[in-house]
């Protein structure tokens, strides 16, 4: 993607605060809110969702949701 100045990624996994305000981001609770806040506030776009598969603390596998945004 060309003239992307700065990148996010949001995970169901993992809660964190907005990059620009005090917003609460990411979580298996407000996916779609947060992929929206940084759409509808901040201008960004989707560059990516897709699911990703990580080593949980057992060994198993563990499915998180993910997406990238760009502005």
């Amino acid at each position: 993607m060309e003239n992307v100045n700065s990148i996010v990624t949001i995970n169901t996994n993992i809660t964190t605060g907005c990059k620009h305000c005090q917003t609460q981001i990411g979580g298996p609770e407000n996916f779609a809110e947060s992929v929206n806040h940084y759409i509808s506030e901040h201008g960004y776009k989707i560059i990516h969702i897709g699911s990703e598969t990580t080593p949980s603390m057992d060994g198993s596998p563990w499915h998180t949701t993910v997406a990238v945004l760009g502005i």
